[in-house]
């Protein structure tokens, strides 16, 4: 189970107090709801901050993990969860994921994104930077503008979080190839969970192991689709859609004649 973080944010400015505040809707750029008088370049040349408050019941509190997920954020920000920095937003991800369970309170809870001029000394040290994946094609960046180009939402955990997706690529001599999935999860509370994957029209069930840490599915491809990783054809791609325990990802695969074997991570 997953909650957006939706609805109205208040945008405040940190640089020139004498811009107003507004209330703005993501996802969406920040010169929606700031004076027309105000540039592009002149807004990011400025820090702002956008809050928001959402409420959290005993229910949603009684899982063992709760993730903050934010994606579609191309400048240096720090997010906040009840006055605590969670995450920095380097652009060096396409999206961010942070446990923060031990943040959160029932009832109101707070989270704001303040877009702050970079410093690399103010970096959280430990978050991790994701591996790049040679076979999952990036969606390119959309939008210029400073903004959030995603909605950010809490990921609540009951059993199992997938930590992250590795792809094989293995071709046959004579022809044709097989796609390995291998999924990586951490358990947080026993239960009977499996894991769905479903490539190319095919869909795998897999029971997980809460005593293991990996669980894979090998899919037989007779007549692959190949696809040039510099220029991709859409209609050459694979969708990969992988759902375990309320939580679900899905990835854009391209297959290369020259990527002969490629362990690919994301």
């Amino acid at each position: 189970m997953k909650m957006n973080l939706a609805g109205l944010w208040q945008l405040s400015p940190l640089t020139d107090l004498s811009i107003p505040q507004d209330d703005l809707t993501l996802p969406g750029a920040l010169s929606q709801v700031l004076p027309e008088s105000l540039s592009e370049q002149a807004i990011r040349d400025q820090e702002w901050h956008l809050m928001h408050d959402f409420e959290l019941t005993d229910a949603e509190l009684a899982n063992p993990a709760v993730d903050l997920v934010i994606g579609g954020v191309d400048y240096y920000a720090e997010v906040r969860i009840n006055g605590r920095a969670v995450i920095d937003c380097d652009g060096s991800e396409t999206s961010y994921r942070k446990e923060i369970r031990a943040h959160l309170q029932q009832g109101p809870n707070r989270v704001e994104i303040l877009f702050l001029e970079y410093d690399e000394d103010d970096l959280l040290m430990e978050m991790d930077s994701a591996p790049t994946c040679s076979l999952v094609q990036e969606k390119p960046r959309g939008e210029d503008r400073m903004g959030v180009w995603q909605i950010p939402y809490l990921q609540f955990i009951p059993h199992v979080r997938l930590e992250h997706v590795a792809m094989e690529q293995i071709w046959h001599h004579g022809g044709g190839c097989e796609f390995k999935v291998d999924l990586y999860y951490q358990t947080f509370r026993a239960g009977l969970v499996s894991a769905s994957v479903k490539f190319d029209g095919m869909t795998y069930f897999l029971p997980i192991d809460v005593r293991a840490n990996q669980a894979s599915a090998l899919f037989q491809i007779e007549a692959p689709k190949y696809a040039d990783p510099e220029h991709p054809n859409k209609e050459d791609l694979y969708n990969l859609a992988v759902e375990l325990d309320g939580q679900r990802q899905e990835f854009d695969v391209a297959l290369s004649e020259q990527l002969c074997v490629t362990h690919v991570a994301l």
